[in-house]
C-alpha cells in the first residue's frame, strides 16, 4: 500500500456556487464531492489523503427570510458532514459600484490555508477554486513546501491561478453526485 500524503481541501462556496448557478443546477452542493478528486491523485509515489475539507461562504442578512433560512439550513447540513468545516463571513455592500458582496471570506480561505501549510501537518493543499484572487496564496504554500493543487472548472480557472499550481483538475461541467449529501 503506497505511503499516503496528507492534504487539506479549501472550498471557495461561492466561487462554485456561482458557477453551478451559471449551468441551471442547484448552488447547494456537498463540498467533499469536488475535495474527492484529490483522494484519487498522487504524487511522488504517494497516494494524497484529504483528511479535512473547510468551506468558505458568506450569509446574506439583507437577503429575504426565506432565502436566509435556506442559507442557514444549508450551512447547518454542511457542519454535520464528516471531517467537514464551515467557515461563514459576512455580505455588505462594497465600496466598488455599490454592489453586495463578500467580505473577509477569501482573506480567512488564504489565512487558514498559509498557517495549515506552515505547520507541517499538511504536505499538500487543494484549493478548489478558479478565482486569480488565490495565485498569491498558491505561491506562498508552494514556497513553504506544500505541494499546491487546483480543482475547478475549466472554462473559468484565472490563468495566474493555474501558473501557480502544482498541479490542476479540471471539471468542464458539475458532476451530478455533487448534490449527494449521503456518505
Amino acid at each position: 500500500m503506497p505511503e499516503m500524503m496528507p492534504c487539506y481541501v479549501y472550498v471557495d462556496g461561492a466561487y462554485l456556487r456561482a458557477e453551478l448557478r451559471r449551468v441551471n443546477k442547484s448552488d447547494e452542493f456537498n463540498p467533499c464531492k469536488p475535495a474527492a478528486v484529490v483522494r484519487n491523485q498522487r504524487i511522488a509515489g504517494h497516494q494524497l489523503e484529504a483528511s479535512r475539507v473547510f468551506y468558505y461562504d458568506a450569509l446574506d442578512p439583507q437577503a429575504d427570510q426565506t432565502e436566509q433560512d435556506r442559507q442557514r439550513d444549508y450551512f447547518k447540513r454542511l457542519q454535520r458532514l464528516p471531517d467537514t468545516h464551515v467557515v461563514l463571513g459576512e455580505v455588505r455592500r462594497g465600496l466598488k459600484g455599490g454592489r453586495r458582496e463578500q467580505k473577509g471570506v477569501d482573506v480567512q480561505m488564504a489565512i487558514d490555508a498559509l498557517r495549515a501549510a506552515t505547520s507541517s501537518v499538511v504536505q499538500a493543499i487543494a484549493l478548489v477554486t478558479g478565482d486569480a484572487d488565490f495565485a498569491p496564496l498558491a505561491t506562498a504554500v508552494r514556497e513553504v513546501g506544500p505541494h499546491v493543487i487546483v480543482v475547478a472548472f475549466a472554462d473559468s480557472l484565472a490563468d495566474s491561478l493555474r501558473r501557480e499550481a502544482d498541479r490542476v483538475h479540471l471539471f468542464a461541467s458539475p458532476p451530478e453526485d455533487w448534490h449527494d449529501f449521503r456518505e
